[in-house]
C-alpha cells in the first residue's frame, strides 16, 4: 500500500494496464504511470518519483471489522474511466493466469509462476516465502539482510505478520512468484532447511 501524496500533491489512481507481468496504475491529476509492484513512476510528468510505502497487512474484512469496528472500506466507482473497457482490462489482468508473457528479467523457474508468495526486502536483500509453506508451518524464524525475522501465518484472516527480533514490523508483499521474480531477479526462496 502506498501513500497517495507525492511532492505535496494528493493523487487519485486508477488501473491503467499490465506491464512487466504486473499492474500499472495512472494518476488522474498528472497522468503519470506508476508500476504497482515497485511504486515507481515509469512514465509521465513525475517519472522517476517513488511512492511512499505505508504500513499495511492483507486480511479478510471479517477479521478487520471484528478487531477494528470503526474500519472503513471503499468501493469501485460506478463509472469506469480507464484507457480500455473494464471487461477487457479485467481479462488482461487475469490472463496472466494462463499466459506467461516474458518481462525484462529472465523467467525464474524455481517456483511455479503462479505460486503465491510473501516477498520481503531488507537492506537490498530479497526473499520469497511460499504462502503454502507458511500456512503449513505457522511460525518461521529466518535471517535476511542482517535481521532475524519472526514470520507468523494466521489462518483467521489468512494473514501474514513479519517482525524483526526487536518487534519492529516488516513491510512485505503478497503476490505471484512471476511478478516478484520479475522485479527481484536475485531473490532467495525460503526453504525450511535454510
Amino acid at each position: 500500500m502506498y501513500a497517495a501524496t507525492v511532492e505535496g500533491q494528493h493523487l487519485t489512481f486508477e488501473v491503467h494496464g499490465v506491464w512487466r507481468k504486473n499492474m500499472i496504475i495512472r494518476d488522474r491529476e498528472t497522468g503519470t504511470i506508476w508500476q504497482q509492484a515497485t511504486g515507481e513512476a515509469v512514465d509521465g510528468p513525475l517519472k522517476g518519483a517513488q511512492l511512499e510505502i505505508l504500513p499495511a497487512w492483507e486480511t479478510t474484512w471479517g477479521e478487520l471489522s471484528a478487531s477494528i469496528p470503526e474500519a472503513e472500506f471503499s468501493l469501485e466507482p460506478e463509472k469506469f474511466t480507464g484507457l480500455m473497457p473494464k471487461r477487457m482490462l479485467e481479462r488482461a489482468l487475469h490472463s496472466t493466469e494462463i499466459l506467461n508473457v516474458d518481462g525484462l528479467s529472465p523467467r525464474d523457474t524455481r517456483l511455479p509462476q503462479h505460486e503465491l508468495i510473501i516477498g520481503v526486502v531488507i537492506s537490498g536483500a530479497a526473499k520469497a516465502y511460499p504462502l503454502a509453506l507458511l500456512q503449513s508451518l505457522g511460525t518461521v524464524e529466518d535471517n535476511l539482510g542482517g535481521e532475524t525475522l519472526q514470520i507468523e501465518y494466521y489462518s483467521k484472516g489468512d494473514r501474514v505478520d513479519i517482525q524483526t527480533q526487536d518487534r519492529q514490523p516488516v513491510q512485505h508483499q503478497r503476490g505471484w512468484w512471476l511478478g516478484w521474480s520479475e522485479f527481484h531477479p536475485r531473490s532467495e526462496v525460503f526453504s525450511p532447511q535454510d
